[in-house]
């Protein structure tokens, strides 16, 4: 029986699937047709189709280089030369109205993720910081943070059929030169520490009023261990934020928690549900979880990346109240 191919399109309420002979799917996808009229439509059709909730996406596009609001002034100039020739992962406002072009700018979505307005006295953890975009919001609302990530890309949990791929692209650069000058820049007191996920414990850095995690479980070849340590170090009163990309073609099973191993467009090991994230929240050891917002990321993916905010307790909190919708999870 010829191995056969699948490709499910999400279009808001409805989704079509596409299934041929493998081989067929593979040499279609090497014509110019497929690539230069065929996948520019589908990623069109997906993105019309990914409003969630009434909630508007909030996507603008974003920019190969920097955005400078105002004349070139000297000041800007300086840091135009400073931040050219460096990886930017994030859109991060700097001084004199110079931003850094990012491959992903949450500017403008910053309240689906549920941070709170005044976090003074706030202790805060930002896990895979990468060049600190969380770290210097949280700081700017008024906590104490404390960001992590690796020492290069070399230590990232890649697959072995990536592994050469990703190190003969550069992954073997030091990491941290984006996050340094962002910091000096923006005269920050954010604590950088090189310590991977699955490293993290109490016993290294203590524990935190709030953790915040975002886009990195798919990367990881462990995510429930990654979690178990998130938990680990937020406190008994505190809570964890995590936000990912989810499998939205897994939604249709109404709340099973389901996984899909792998996929083709990125790097990465899992595809979840929601209701995966919120099994696996429960495994490590929160008692309730909260969903605050779905939404499609703004960034340069090839295709849209949907996203759920989930927000952690290691203690159920008693009367909800206020309207807020949470999922409890029991054995």
């Amino acid at each position: 029986m010829p191995l056969i191919k699948e490709k499910r399109i999400s279009l808001g309420i409805a989704e079509l699937t596409v299934a041929m002979e493998a081989s067929r799917a593979e040499r279609l996808r090497r014509t110019l047709p497929y690539q230069k009229v065929i996948r520019p439509a589908l990623n069109w059709l997906q993105h019309r189709g990914t409003s969630q909730n009434g909630q508007s996406s909030g996507v603008a596009p974003i920019p190969e280089t920097p955005l400078v609001a105002g004349p070139i002034t000297p000041e800007v100039q300086a840091i135009l030369d400073r931040i050219k020739g460096l990886e930017w992962y994030h859109s991060i406002d700097l001084p004199h109205g110079v931003s850094t072009p990012g491959y992903v700018d949450h500017r403008q979505q910053v309240h689906y993720y549920g941070l709170p307005a005044d976090m003074r006295g706030i202790r805060a953890l930002d896990v895979a910081t990468y060049d600190g975009f969380w770290a210097f919001e949280m700081e700017r609302r008024g906590a104490e943070v404390v960001a992590i990530d690796l020492d290069s890309l070399a230590q990232c949990d890649f697959p072995r059929r990536f592994r050469d791929q990703a190190l003969s692209a550069g992954a073997q650069a030091k990491l941290g030169a984006s996050f340094y000058l962002a910091k000096e820049l923006l005269g920050s007191r954010v604590q950088r520490e090189i310590l991977s996920v699955y490293e993290l414990s109490p016993e290294k850095l203590g524990t935190f009023d709030v953790v915040f995690l975002s886009d990195l479980l798919l990367h990881l070849r462990d995510p429930a261990r990654a979690l178990e340590n998130v938990a680990s170090v937020t406190r008994e009163d505190g809570f964890a934020i995590i936000a990912e990309p989810y499998n939205q073609s897994l939604e249709a099973f109404r709340g099973v928690p389901l996984s899909q191993f792998g996929f083709a467009e990125a790097v990465g090991w899992w595809q979840h549900s929601v209701a995966t994230f919120k099994t696996m929240l429960w495994a490590a050891g929160f008692d309730e979880v909260e969903e605050v917002s779905r939404f499609r990321l703004n960034c340069k993916a090839a295709i849209p990346l949907i996203k759920v905010v989930l927000k952690a307790y290691p203690k159920a909190r008693a009367p909800l109240g206020n309207g807020r919708v949470s999922t409890h999870l029991t054995a």
